[in-house]
């Protein structure tokens, strides 16, 4: 964290960033250590990087300071892993942030802000660095399949677009619902790592993905209602 910086604060503005700042960056793999170094750091050390935080509870301020000044693409990562494999009680925690972070994509916003509000929100930190420490062995056979391709699909222009997409899959997945939370979580990662990467190809990936999440999700609900109209016929009959 900057020595200028008081404690507890984080880069929340980057504005003055480039857009696709992500693609700068070290690759998944690199950073999932970095931010595990820092979150296992922060608890031997006895000092929570955040004001908000303590010893057992990691919050969502911390998280972004420990990203540091990377963009979009990397804080979508590392709130969808939990989903993904996944925590119970994190989607929607996670998915409210990631519709907010969405929504500055498709206005041109060239790095997230998060309230304060919402950045004092806290998990647990075992649980939450376990399952990042979990996605490692994922993300290295992941990222030998990124590289630079397709840029129209992960650039600028497309990001705006792909923050529409984000908002959808991130408020399907905030939804409580039972088995709904892994496909848009993992929809979502695969644009995140498309837009670290700058690589079309995942990009696409993740909205095909995206797209059948959703009707996996519609079924699901479908047949929930179904079975309660079922149930209550059965009551009244």
């Amino acid at each position: 964290m900057s020595k200028d910086r008081p404690p507890g604060s984080s880069p929340r503005s980057n504005d003055a960033r480039p857009p696709g700042a992500d693609r700068a960056c070290a690759r998944v793999s690199d950073l999932l250590d970095d931010f595990l170094a820092r979150g296992d750091g922060a608890a031997s050390d006895g000092v929570p990087l955040s004001s908000s935080a303590s010893l057992d509870r990691i919050s969502l301020g911390e998280v972004m300071d420990a990203l540091g000044d990377r963009a979009f693409g990397a804080m979508l990562l590392m709130l969808s892993i939990p989903n993904v494999l996944p925590v119970p009680g994190l989607s929607t925690a996670t998915g409210l942030p990631m519709i907010l972070i969405g929504a500055q994509m498709a206005i041109g916003r060239h790095g997230p802000w998060l309230p304060r509000r919402m950045l004092a929100a806290t998990f647990d930190r075992k649980a939450f660095l376990g399952v990042i420490r979990r996605a490692k062995p994922w993300a290295v056979r992941l990222e030998r399949h990124l590289r630079p391709r397709l840029p129209v699909l992960a650039g600028p222009v497309a990001e705006r677009l792909l923050g529409l997409a984000v908002m959808v899959l991130a408020g399907v997945l905030a939804l409580p619902i039972v088995f709904g939370n892994q496909p848009p979580a993992f929809s979502i990662a695969l644009i995140a790592l498309g837009l670290m990467e700058s690589d079309g190809a995942f990009v696409t990936a993740g909205l095909v993905a995206g797209l059948l999440s959703i009707a996996f999700v519609a079924a699901l609900l479908l047949g929930l209602g179904q079975a309660a109209v079922a149930v209550a016929q059965q009551l009244i009959g």
